[in-house]
C-alpha cells in the first residue's frame, strides 16, 4: 500500500472537531508545542446538562470512529443511548488518528496515561460538561479511565474500567518489549525517521502478530483453529490469522503512534492505591472494575487488587467479570455483557 492510500485513512479515521491545547507540558517537563485533540460528539450536547454526558476511552489502536468498535452497544437505544447522553471519544493524545502525535514530529516525547487523561480536561471545559454520567474504557483506555478518575474536576456518576490494572506487571511489559523489537529490527524503522506510508511494514505487522497472541486464549485459539492447516498450504491456519491482522494494522496505524502508546501502557501505575482510592472516592460516584476470566495479559485477578483496594479506601467499588473464550479482547467482542455493564 502506498504513502497516499495510507495517508488518506489516516485522515479518514481522524473526521470529527479540532481543540488546541496549546503548548502542553508533560508530567516529566517535556513540551509538546501547539499540541491538539481530535475529537467527536455523537448524540445532542445539549442533553449533557440535563442528563449528563458520557466520556469513552479508546484503546491502544482505537480510534474516535467508536461505531467501528463498540458500535453494538452505543447509538439511540442501546446501552450508551445517544437518546439521552452525549457521547464524548477524543483521539487520545500520542495516537495517529488525528490528534497530535510522533507523526507530527520525530522528537514527540514520552507520555503517561495520566499526561492522555490530563489532556482531556481543556476538552471538557471548552465543551461546558460539567457532569459525566459515565466514563469508560477498555485496556489502554481503561488506564486512561483509571488515571482520568483520579484527576477530573468534573464529577462522574460512574466510572466503568475494563480489562486495566492499576500498574503494568512486569509480564505485560515483556510482551511490549518483543513487539517494540520486532519493529526496531525492521530496517525501515529508521530510528522513526521515515515518511508517512514508507515505515516498518514488516516490524509492525510481526509486532501486531505477537500482541494477538496475548490479546487471546490458549482456548480460543484451540476452538477455532485447531492445528488445521486449510488456508493456506503448508501453514498452519492460526500463523495465517496472525499475519491478516498484521497486515490489517498496516494498512491503518503507524509504527511510531504504537510505540508511544505502548511505552505509556508500560510506564502506566496509579501509584500508592489507598491514594488513588481516596481522589477517586472524592470525584466518582461509584466505579466498576471489570476483569476477564480468561484474560492472560492483564488477569483478573490485577482489576480485583485495585477494586479492594479502592473499596478500603472508602470508594464504591465493586468487581464484575466476563466470562468468554476470547480473552483480553473480550471487551470488544462480548457485546452482550460489555452492554449489560455499561446500561443504566
Amino acid at each position: 500500500m502506498g504513502a497516499s492510500v495510507t495517508a488518506s485513512r489516516h485522515a479518514a479515521a481522524s473526521s470529527g472537531e479540532r481543540l488546541s491545547l496549546g503548548d502542553f507540558v508533560t508530567g516529566a517537563g517535556a513540551v509538546i508545542r501547539d499540541a491538539h485533540l481530535r475529537y467527536r460528539i455523537l448524540g445532542d450536547p445539549d442533553l449533557g446538562a440535563e442528563n449528563g454526558w458520557i466520556v469513552v476511552f479508546h484503546a491502544l489502536t482505537g480510534s474516535t470512529e467508536i461505531e467501528h468498535w463498540w458500535g453494538p452497544v452505543v447509538g439511540a437505544g442501546l446501552p450508551l443511548d445517544t437518546n439521552r447522553h452525549p457521547v464524548l471519544i477524543a483521539n487520545l493524545l500520542g495516537s495517529c488518528y488525528g490528534s497530535s502525535g510522533p507523526v507530527d514530529a520525530p522528537d514527540f516525547p514520552a507520555l503517561t496515561t495520566h499526561d492522555m487523561a490530563r489532556a482531556h480536561l481543556p476538552l471538557l471545559e471548552h465543551l461546558g460538561v460539567n457532569r459525566i454520567a459515565l466514563a469508560t474504557g477498555g485496556s489502554l483506555g481503561g488506564m486512561v479511565a483509571l488515571a482520568f478518575g483520579t484527576i477530573t474536576p468534573v464529577p462522574v456518576d460512574h466510572l466503568v474500567v475494563f480489562a486495566a490494572p492499576a500498574a503494568t506487571s512486569p509480564q505485560s511489559i515483556a510482551w511490549n518489549a518483543a513487539q517494540r523489537m520486532a519493529i526496531e529490527a525492521d530496517p525501515r524503522w529508521r530510528g522513526g525517521r521515515y515518511a508517512l506510508g514508507d515505515g516498518p511494514r514488516a516490524g509492525l505487522a510481526a509486532a501486531r502478530a505477537i500482541a494477538m497472541i496475548t490479546y487471546r486464549s490458549h482456548l480460543e485459539f484451540s476452538e477455532r483453529f485447531g492445528r488445521a492447516s486449510t488456508r493456506v498450504p503448508g501453514q498452519f491456519d492460526v500463523e495465517q490469522y496472525l499475519r491478516n491482522q498484521g497486515e490489517k494494522l498496516v494498512a491503518r496505524f503507524d509504527a511510531r503512534s504504537y510505540i508511544t502508546l505502548m511505552q505509556a501502557m508500560d510506564t502506566h501505575d496509579l501509584g500508592d492505591l489507598a491514594i488513588a482510592g481516596a481522589r477517586i472516592r472524592s470525584r466518582v460516584g461509584r466505579i466498576t472494575g471489570v476483569g476477564i476470566d480468561s484474560d492472560i495479559l492483564y488477569l483478573p485477578d490485577e482489576v480485583r487488587v485495585w477494586v479492594n483496594a479502592f473499596a478500603r479506601a472508602g470508594a464504591v467499588a465493586a468487581y464484575r467479570e466476563i466470562r468468554s473464550l476470547c480473552g483480553h479482547d473480550a471487551f470488544l467482542i462480548e457485546f452482550g455483557q460489555v452492554g449489560e455493564l455499561l446500561a443504566g
